[in-house]
């Protein structure tokens, strides 16, 4: 009987052992698992352009638009957004039209070419700009 009793605890502990050990260690690769690729065509889109707010010479703003660039030009400070460009005037912001020389480093959004004495110019709200170096000045 105990013989019983000792292979009965021995085969216990053992089958205990047994279950509470990982069927697959974790470091194992598991080739068990169905994976399923999917393919798609990617369709590549322009991100839509905000409707541009046409601007007047003359509209006084109580503030500046965000992400805004300030430009120093013959001591004058401009500021422009989406090819408007702004001159403080006491505790307000105007729209002003640029003066020739003002040299920015990229055009805004919306501009087209065209063609002056041969040149390719550029042009927006009625401001047109030519290329300059890695520039772009007011003419």
């Amino acid at each position: 009987m105990k013989r019983v009793t000792i292979a009965a605890s021995l085969g216990l502990i053992m089958s205990l052992a047994f279950t509470t050990a990982e069927a697959h260690p974790r470091n194992y690769a598991h080739g068990h698992h169905n994976h399923v690729v999917v393919q798609r065509g990617v369709v590549v889109r322009p991100a839509p352009v905000a409707n541009l707010v046409a601007r007047t010479v003359g509209a006084v703003f109580d503030t500046l638009p965000a992400n805004h660039v300030r430009v120093v030009h013959a001591g004058r400070t401009y500021y422009l957004h989406d090819g408007v460009y702004y001159a403080r005037q006491g505790a307000r912001y105007v729209v002003v039209k640029p003066v020739a020389g003002i040299r920015v480093t990229s055009l805004p959004r919306g501009y087209t070419t065209v063609r002056i004495d041969g040149r390719t110019h550029y042009r927006f709200n009625s401001v047109t700009y030519r290329r300059v170096n890695n520039y772009y000045v007011v003419v």
